[in-house]
């Protein structure tokens, strides 16, 4: 996304809610007062923090994904400060600092308030009515598709990590509620370039005698 023009792409103008984190506690996405849910990378967290704060007007230039109302954001222009850029995460693959105050393992229930999107509009997470916010797997949305919808109760463990920009849980395990919690399974892993997928054995065909 960093090699589009950002001065071409459709506009979004705001007002800030507030900051979404990652499990780590980085920034990877805005959750704009009417609703609107921006994708921003993680590598751009320490600027987005230092530029913005709750309450501010922002324009986000950016591009929405086909299976979510998410626009992935390529630049923002804080209404007061220079232009933020998608320019890559860079040479060094720089890891953001992360303001990370706590963090303990811990048992949640909550009533889902609105999901939360990847950057290719598939289901990772979940906002709770008491403003937590649940961090899982692509494939995790996919296995507990059920319970995932806004209005519903969910349970969570895992692991918490508290900032001054709210909380973020990485779920280990989700349910309906504590005694129905279920452990997010690991994806299978990919096969590797070398490794070949198994043949299935066809039975041999009966050609009729001439």
């Amino acid at each position: 996304m960093h090699l589009l023009d950002p001065d071409y792409l459709p506009k979004t103008i705001g007002t800030l809610d507030r900051f979404l984190l990652n499990p780590k506690a980085d920034v990877d996405g805005l959750l704009l007062d009417d609703g609107t849910e921006i994708h921003s990378p993680p590598h751009l967290s320490e600027k987005l923090l230092k530029a913005l704060s709750p309450g501010d007007k922002l324009t986000v230039h950016g591009v929405k994904t086909r299976a979510s109302d998410l626009i992935v954001a390529v630049a923002i222009d804080p209404a007061r400060g220079k232009r933020i850029v998608d320019d890559g995460p860079g040479p060094k693959h720089e890891k953001p600092k992360s303001p990370v105050e706590r963090g303990e393992a811990t048992t949640r229930c909550g009533v889902v308030s609105r999901l939360l999107h990847g950057p290719k509009g598939n289901v990772h997470g979940a906002l709770l009515e008491d403003g937590a916010l649940v961090r899982f797997p692509p494939h995790g949305a996919e296995s507990f598709a059920k319970i995932l919808t806004v209005g519903a109760s969910l349970a969570v463990r895992g692991h918490e990590l508290v900032t001054k920009y709210g909380s973020v849980i990485d779920a280990k395990a989700m349910g309906k509620s504590e005694t129905s919690l279920t452990d997010i399974t690991k994806p299978p892993k990919p096969l590797k370039h070398d490794e070949k997928k198994p043949v299935k054995a066809h039975p041999p065909k009966h050609h009729a005698p001439h």
